[in-house]
């Protein structure tokens, strides 16, 4: 097969991450696209691209390039896939796929019937433990059937000056940039509630909350990484100047879901999930959890995208009789699906690269699991969309 090249438009985390990938499978990766030149000469030169270019436009155009990785903040996203549709190009785009459902309908309909592939970088739900969660789930003789689902994780919210510490603005906080917890965790929660179920989210009602009303504008922070660690003191905050943060860090959520596949004589058998971030998580633990209930017993995946430990709580009998947490098993994560994880880099480094290697091995029609399209970004963009607006109940499609 001829060796496959590609273009990356975006110079951050994710940037690199799609980058190191593609190039572990041996994808000549011709150009790294961002606005400001010394950042992405910066990026470029340290991972081995020749080409750094400011005009992402320039260098499809030149380079017509096999693939197309997009790593810009939303707002950057539709013009790029536009064009990258017409020049023929697979694309993987990170998530969310697009500002609203609206526009990632469009995006999704542009390359549905191209014969284009084009993945979705929710990439959580590579980790090993989704994997384990979901062999758990299909064994029946575990936990019986599933009945419901109930998910929360803990997530510490301030930016007063009651706090001892300030979070920085960034583009997370910014609605028109595709910021916000939905945007940004929610894809994930939901690809890998979809991936260890088997099943598909139907329907969603919810709201979405914003406590995080203003931060301070630090100008050298440009990378995710660094933003995600920084804490400034309120003395140090005091001396930027604050912007306005408008995207959601706080919400609860409902969703009804639905096997993928059912028989047209059957009426298929829906299951309720909640989902909520902090106050009100369904755990004692600091970092939240994942409930699956079944008719015989209870699994639980302590976490918010990384379920460890795993926990099985068994109920028989004598469960009435006694504490519950008695019953409680610790199930560790086999070692052979820890070890399919691809090893390059970190965990989060691992999982980009699980995806490209699906995705590579789909453009070369060769055997490979999985993984999530555009499809599954425009489904998820109107779940967020039915939670920030709590219009009521909103049919999802399959």
């Amino acid at each position: 097969m001829k060796k496959l090249k590609a273009v990356v438009v975006g110079a951050g985390w994710s940037a690199e991450g799609h980058t190191k990938a593609f190039q572990h499978y041996g994808v000549e990766v011709l150009a790294i696209c961002a606005r400001k030149p010394e950042v992405v000469q910066k990026v470029a030169s340290r991972l081995g691209v020749a080409e750094a270019s400011t005009d992402w436009r320039k260098s499809l155009l030149k380079h017509k390039p096999d693939i197309v990785a997009l790593t810009t903040p939303a707002i950057l996203r539709t013009e790029v896939i536009e064009l990258a549709v017409d020049l023929g190009c697979h694309i993987i785009s990170e998530k969310p796929l697009a500002l609203t459902a609206e526009e990632a309908g469009h995006i999704y309909h542009l390359i549905k019937d191209t014969g284009l592939k084009h993945g979705f970088a929710a990439t959580h739900l590579y980790d090993p433990s989704v994997a384990y969660m979901r062999q758990l789930l299909m064994q029946r003789k575990v936990i019986g059937e599933l009945k419901e689902v109930d998910i929360g994780y803990n997530r510490r919210i301030s930016n007063g000056t009651s706090s001892e510490t300030v979070k920085p603005w960034n583009w997370m906080n910014s609605l028109a940039h595709g910021g916000g917890v939905l945007n940004n965790g929610l894809t994930h929660q939901l690809g890998m509630l979809e991936r260890m179920t088997g099943m598909k989210v139907v329907s969603a009602i919810g709201e979405a909350r914003t406590v995080i009303r203003e931060a301070p504008v630090v100008p050298e922070i440009r990378d995710f990484r660094v933003w995600v660690r920084k804490r400034l003191t309120v003395e140090e905050a005091s001396k930027f100047e604050w912007q306005v943060c408008d995207a959601e860090d706080n919400f609860s959520a409902l969703f009804r879901m639905a096997p993928s596949a059912v028989k047209a004589s059957e009426s298929p058998r829906k299951i309720l999930v909640t989902m909520r971030t902090h106050p009100g998580v369904p755990t004692h633990t600091p970092t939240g959890g994942w409930y699956f209930y079944g008719s015989n017993g209870t699994l639980v995946g302590q976490g918010r995208h990384i379920l460890a430990p795993i926990l099985l709580y068994t109920m028989d009998s004598q469960t009435a009789l006694k504490n519950i947490d008695d019953t409680a098993e610790e199930l560790p994560v086999p070692k052979r699906l820890t070890d399919a994880l691809p090893r390059i880099g970190d965990d989060i480094q691992n999982k980009w690269v699980a995806l490209v290697r699906d995705f590579l091995a789909d453009i070369e029609n060769r055997p490979h699991e999985p993984y999530l399209t555009f499809q599954d970004g425009w489904r998820y963009q109107i779940a967020i969309d039915a939670i920030r607006t709590s219009k009521g109940w909103t049919q999802i499609p399959g």
